[in-house]
């Protein structure tokens, strides 16, 4: 929850362009999310879809003038980045065992009555 809870702080600062992108990144790893699980289930691969950050972040590295002149969104993005590399490193070590083979589903949503 932590993570989701991060990535939504971009909804306090949509005013910036910063903001808009991580929105954008989230929406997307989001729909990623989906279209893999409704493949494969919950599995290990689900995290490959947060690599999309990793360009995300590598942008944001060339505005960096830019983003230091607002304090607020300037701690939110260091939270964000150390939640997001935290969440890329269990991300690695989860596609790595689902290449090894461990690629049973952890669990699967049930509907009521189906």
């Amino acid at each position: 929850m932590w993570l989701v809870g991060v990535n939504l702080g971009c909804l306090f600062f949509l005013g910036h362009v910063e903001a808009q992108m991580v929105l954008g990144v989230t929406a997307l790893a989001v729909v990623a999310q989906t279209l893999i699980y409704m493949r494969l289930g919950f599995t290990r691969v689900l995290g490959t879809t947060h690599l999309l950050w990793l360009p995300m972040f590598a942008w944001m590295a060339f505005r960096l003038d830019t983003i230091v002149v607002y304090p607020e969104m300037s701690r939110w993005l260091a939270v964000l980045l150390a939640t997001n590399a935290v969440s890329l490193m269990v991300d690695a070590t989860d596609a790595f065992r689902f290449v090894k083979g461990e690629r049973d589903p952890h669990y699967a949503w049930r509907l009521a009555g189906f």
